[in-house]
């Protein structure tokens, strides 16, 4: 018995030590990346066979631009984002950078906008 409670206590004390980082503050800055590469596939329908019945699933569209910032690449993704900067492929672009400092000393950066 005292074997199971003393594996529960060192499981709660795992969890409470490596549990979910909280973000503590968020920044915004404007920075250049390198649009990288380009990728749009279009709307496609697959059968799929259900007993007897075949129903048609229609795959969505997708639009992708990959951009690069300080050798790390970041994906953005949208028709309008796409249409945009589709032939801008090696060209330098405006961008939101989002950096979230989180309570654990961690810090995350994300590419979120094109301008």
């Amino acid at each position: 018995m005292k074997k199971i409670l003393s594996i529960a206590v060192m499981l709660l004390l795992v969890i409470q030590l490596f549990g979910c980082a909280k973000c503590i503050s968020t920044k915004y800055e404007n920075v250049q990346v390198t649009v990288v590469d380009e990728y749009h596939k279009g709307t496609y329908i697959t059968p799929i066979l259900s007993g007897k019945t075949v129903v048609m699933h229609t795959h969505p569209a997708v639009y992708r631009i990959t951009v690069e910032y300080n050798g790390v690449d970041y994906s953005i993704n949208g028709k309008e984002i796409y249409e945009n900067y589709k032939d801008m492929v090696g060209k330098t672009v405006n961008a939101t950078l989002e950096i979230k400092h989180y309570d654990n000393e961690s810090v995350r950066y994300d590419i979120i906008e094109l301008k």
